[in-house]
């Protein structure tokens, strides 16, 4: 890898991977990605859409995306408006997301913006991070370069 990756990591304030959908995560801990496999803390980042209800989610698991919702703050709160402006006002500088959860149409707009969403348990962070720089070094490695192979 000739290249620094940025990675966020969709979780609680509590440390653990957020358990639901990436986009309503409380907090994103931010991390480079070294030559080496080694992940540097940078910061830990809030998310406003954190603190409001995911309306993508009604009763009967039935979703609609004909109009734009917005909370009383002016934040999209539905679709792929939302998705746009979490990309471009809270994960604009990340090239992975790891995450629990996620809608098509969320990993449609972060995938044809180039970012690489990765799936995993709701673990703590703290757990994910010494997986991915011990035992699991190689294959998490071997994931960033074939997907951003040019």
């Amino acid at each position: 890898m000739n290249r620094v990756y940025r990675i966020a990591v969709a979780s609680t304030r509590d440390g653990v991977l957020y358990p639901g959908h990436f986009a309503h995560a409380e907090v994103y801990h931010i991390y480079e990605l070294s030559d080496e496999g080694k992940l540097t803390l940078l910061e830990v980042r809030e998310n406003p859409l954190g603190l409001v209800p995911d309306v993508d989610i009604e009763e009967h698991g039935h979703t609609h995306h004909h109009h734009t919702v917005r909370s009383p703050e002016g934040l999209p709160l539905h679709g792929p408006p939302k998705y746009m402006w979490l990309r471009e006002n809270v994960l604009k500088d990340v090239d992975v997301v790891i995450a629990v959860d996620a809608c098509q149409t969320s990993y449609r707009v972060f995938t044809s913006q180039g970012v690489r969403i990765i799936f995993t348990d709701p673990v703590p962070v703290e757990s994910l991070v010494n997986y991915i720089e011990n035992e699991g070094r190689e294959e998490f490695k071997k994931i960033i370069e074939e997907y951003f192979r040019e």
